[in-house]
């Protein structure tokens, strides 16, 4: 079972691309399971899975999903189905804050 400090091993272990795509209106960073290694998918999944069940559900614009808070940064998966994660993504909370469970960038004009 992965615990907080299991999740901050993992997260702490790989080097996070900046989504240039998004920088001006949603600036974040990721990992993709294909570039850290497919080695790393079974504690890959896990994160997710821990993001999922440790963490709480809140909405970027209209899309529900689940939330982790950990030290300054706040992660996030998209996939429906945890077992098919293929990509962990974090963002600043000095970026955003959280109004009626709804993600805000402080940056958005």
């Amino acid at each position: 079972m992965f615990a907080e400090n299991d999740f901050r091993n993992f997260v702490s272990r790989f080097k996070w691309t900046f989504a240039k795509t998004y920088a001006d209106k949603a600036p974040h960073e990721y990992i993709v399971l294909e570039k850290v290694g497919l080695e790393y998918k079974a504690e890959f999944i896990s994160a997710a899975r821990f993001i999922c069940e440790a963490g709480f559900k809140a909405y970027y614009f209209k899309r529900q999903g689940s939330y982790y808070i950990l030290d300054d940064n706040y992660y996030w998966t998209t996939d429906e189905n945890v077992e098919d994660t293929n990509l962990i993504n974090r963002a600043k909370l000095s970026d955003y804050e959280l109004i009626d469970n709804s993600w805000h960038w402080k940056g958005q004009k």
